[in-house]
């Protein structure tokens, strides 16, 4: 014990005495380990750590696979989940419990406030598939499943937050009420800290127990189920097979779908999976980058200490002392490496949660913990073991004899060695590439984004996203369709709606710098924008499962958003002040709507029809308008159908009002804010600047090319780091053959050329391999993600340009020394 206590000691001292070595490791290990703690953190939380729900890998999400196209939606249509809570959430199924759910930001009424924030429409079962307990109050009481009961619900839950902030505490919440969609709901309980799901989600309305809308190809929930005790994800997937089967023997909607589960976790996260692992693989690259660094280093110091050690071994030294001596060395470096990691690591994921993604989920969930902490120290400790066995092994291999004689002042490093330490800078710098390639080409595309013709024009241009309870909503759903529709009152209803929202479009226009003003269903990069399926007069029939309709997406708008949005007409006319309730029904179409169904026709003139507030009416194309990205810059124009909101009222309620101003838009959009909370209380409103929209529909392509960009910066400066080190190193060890050279009449400029090019030499050998590895990466990233090219020759040739030209700039200080070595005072030295 003493003897180990001893050897600390003399490590300890060791490591003092070689303090530019000792820093140099702990400050590479903290930035290697800090991003690498950063980014686990964030894979352990998402990823790794299993919900925090009673029984979660007893809860699954049910998708619906479309098999003709190969792929899957974690949605359902409203009869499907009919069948599968009646059939596979019955007595004898393998769900316990079912239910269904969706979530979106929505406009509430509390106490004479009207907000927008997070909302949840949830079935009575929700909370027992979801197994919370409320901190006060209940749950929404579970209807037995299969019947098929849909009277009003009546009934809320809050999040604890929602209540503490809106009602002064969670027991003060219960029994209060809450308006949302025209009704008053009861708060019957307060969700515990840290629930949220789905989402953000801080209020939860009850739904009846079987959807409102009952087609099977309107996909408008999202479905979940319980596992009973004993029944396995197999079984839950053989059942669900057998339903899927007899359900495409029965409905033709259905002939070509699947109904299948998945864990509730996977649903939520597998999304979200590729971009970490991704983020993980590129922090190991950078943990590879600062190995390397540190085994150089460690290789520089072992060269320096190679006739210490050679003493000690002629004197006695054991090879398990020098193994001892040398653990104790890596103990102490890994500690401080890892200390100052976790100090790096801090800062680092506040700054990732704040530029994450929102679709990034159980953000609130991140945080550094004592399992983060022992895993940095593990990898820190197998990293500074790693990097310290070939110069252990190397003083092993030590001849004492033969070392005693070597002649210090001209060193003692092997040709081996040397060459060694450049296949590491080959390794560096061939790593550094493939990450600043990665980069590069992430920021090339943001910038091709930045530049690409939108369909419309966002600057002068604020986006107010509304809602309102209006007389529709008011209205239930047996008015609409079926036996007891009231076409009256929905006429009725309409009128009132469209009235509401005309004049809170007049008194818009009074506001000093509005130049125009318009309003749509689903302006460009708001969600939930729908998509239906169409049939075109004399093509094809408009009936569920009779054959595959094109599709298309489906906007409301008010006869000047053409022109506020500055879409361009191509052909014919847009929507018209005329085109209003009791007017023959038209609509205008986008150009790539045009070429999909009538392509080398004039569409002008043809009808069409869908399932979205049609009743079977046929609706007249009367323009064709340019295409617009509707969903980010990197979207592709999807075909789209503008029809008049006031023909078609169900729509006013939900709107986002797009003012066009000259003046400044951030200026502007706080002052449509102040006039409509003020003159339009009743409306709940967020607002931005279309730029800002823009901005956070690329937040996750932003979020990974940050990161990379990140990566890179500290792998270049890793690279820097080690080029300068060696060619230091190499001067140091070569000045007396330089001021032999000089002697002998060579010219500096020589010594510098040699000196540079063979640090260039190495640099570009690393370059090659890099490009291997780059190619390599555009594949994997490609194959993750889908947004990489295969090869992009201006990214390679800027990322191999600056990393030569930072290798250059690395070794120039070590080169000028080398050329300016004084042969006489070398030459007296020796």
């Amino acid at each position: 014990m003493f003897s180990v206590v001893q050897d600390l000691r003399l490590a300890v001292r060791q490591l003092r005495r070689s303090g530019s070595f000792t820093f140099t490791v702990i400050l590479t290990l903290a930035l290697g380990i800090g991003l690498n703690a950063a980014i686990f953190t964030m894979v352990d939380c998402v990823l790794l750590r299993p919900l925090g729900y009673r029984d979660a890998d007893r809860i699954f999400g049910i998708d619906s696979r479309f098999l003709d196209e190969h792929r899957a939606i974690p949605r359902v249509g409203g009869a499907d989940y009919v069948d599968v809570a009646g059939r596979i959430g019955g007595t004898t199924g393998a769900l316990e419990y079912t239910a269904f759910y969706s979530g979106f930001q929505d406009g509430l009424q509390v106490g004479g406030r009207t907000l927008f924030t997070d909302i949840a429409y949830a079935s009575p079962s929700f909370g027992q598939v979801m197994g919370v307990e409320p901190l006060a109050g209940r749950v929404f009481l579970a209807d037995k499943p299969g019947t098929g009961d849909v009277t009003e619900p009546q009934e809320a839950m809050v999040s604890s937050a929602f209540a503490r902030e809106n009602f002064g505490s969670v027991a003060q919440a219960v029994g209060r009420t809450i308006g949302t969609e025209g009704q008053l709901r009861t708060v019957v309980g307060v969700m515990p800290d840290g629930f949220s799901f789905p989402g953000r989600t801080q209020v939860w309305i009850e739904a009846p127990s079987a959807p409102d809308v009952p087609s099977r190809t309107a996909y408008n929930q999202r479905a979940i189920g319980k596992l009973r005790p004993g029944v396995t994800a197999a079984m839950l997937n053989a059942q669900l097979d057998t339903l899927s089967k007899q359900l495409a023997a029965a409905y033709p909607e259905d002939k070509h779908k699947a109904l299948e589960a998945e864990p509730l976790q996977e649903q939520i996260v597998g999304k979200i999976r590729p971009t970490l692992r991704l983020l993980m693989a590129s922090v190991g690259v950078v943990l590879l980058i600062v190995c390397a660094n540190i085994t150089h280093l460690q290789l520089v110091r072992a060269t320096k200490l190679r006739r210490e050690v050679t003493i000690r071994t002629a004197l006695g030294a054991t090879r398990a002392a020098l193994a001892r001596r040398a653990g104790l060395e890596v103990l102490a470096l890994a500690i401080c490496g890892c200390g100052a990691g976790v100090l790096v690591a801090q800062p680092t994921l506040q700054l990732l949660i704040r530029l994450a993604p929102p679709e990034i989920p159980r953000l609130n969930d991140v945080r550094l913990n004592v399992d983060v902490i022992l895993f940095s120290f593990l990898i820190s400790l197998l990293t500074m073991a790693a990097t310290a066995l070939l110069p252990l092994w190397r003083s092993w291999q030590v001849d004492p004899a033969s070392a005693m004689k070597q002649d210090a002042a001209r060193g003692t490093e092997s040709r081996g060695s040397g060459r060694l330490r450049q296949a590491l800078i080959v390794g560096e710098v061939a790593l550094t590439l493939m990450l600043s390639v990665g980069a590069v080409l992430l920021v090339r595309q943001l910038m091709a984004q930045a530049r690409v013709d939108l369909g419309f024009a966002p600057e002068g241009l604020v986006m107010l996203d509304t809602h309102k309870i209006g007389a529709i909503a008011r209205l239930r759903p047996e008015q609409f369709f079926g036996p007891h529709a009231d076409p009256a009152a929905v006429q009725a209803a309409g009128q009132h709606d469209m009235h509401e929202l005309e004049t809170v479009l007049d008194g818009v226009r009074t506001v000093p710098g509005v130049g125009s003003v318009a309003a749509a269903s689903g302006a460009p990069t708001t969600s939930m924008i729908p998509d239906v399926d169409y049939a075109v007069r004399g093509v094809n029939e408009f009936k569920p499962g009779a054959e595959r309709l094109p599709n298309a997406n489906i906007l409301g708008v008010t006869p000047n958003y053409l022109e506020t949005m500055r879409i361009p007409v191509l052909r014919g006319r847009g929507i018209a002040d005329a085109d209003r309730a009791g007017t023959e029904k038209v609509v205008v179409i986008s150009e790539s709507m045009a070429r999909q169904s009538f392509a080398g026709k004039d569409p002008i003139g043809k009808q069409i029809t869908c399932g979205w507030d049609s009743n079977g009416e046929w609706w007249t194309i009367v323009g064709v308008v340019g295409d617009v990205r509707q969903d980010s810059p990197a979207s592709v124009p999807y075909p789209t159908i503008y029809a008049p909101i006031s023909q078609h009222p169900h729509t006013s309620n939900d709107v986002q009002l797009m003012v066009r101003t000259r003046t400044d838009t951030r200026a502007m959009t706080a002052a449509l804010m102040r006039y409509l909370n003020k003159q339009f209380p009743q409306v709940a409103v967020k607002g931005a600047t279309m730029r800002e929209n823009l901005g956070e529909s690329q937040r996750a392509q932003r979020f990974r090319t940050l990161l990379f960009g990140g990566f890179a910066g500290v792998s270049i400066l890793l690279a820097i780091t080690g080029m300068y080190g060696v060619t230091a190193y190499t001067v140091a060890e070569r000045r007396f053959e330089f001021a032999l050279r000089f002697a002998l009449g060579a010219q500096r400029a020589q010594v510098l050329a040699s000196v540079l090019k063979g640090a260039l030499t190495v640099a570009a050998v690393g370059v090659a391999g890099g490009v291997a590895l780059s190619l390599a990466l555009m594949r994997v990233i490609d194959s993750l993600l889908g947004e990489m090219p295969a090869f992009d020759p201006v990214s390679f040739v800027i990322a191999a340009g600056g990393v030569l030209l930072i290798a250059l700039a690395a070794t120039l200080q070590p080169a000028y020394r080398a050329a300016t070595v004084e042969p006489m005072q070398v030459l007296r030295d020796e």
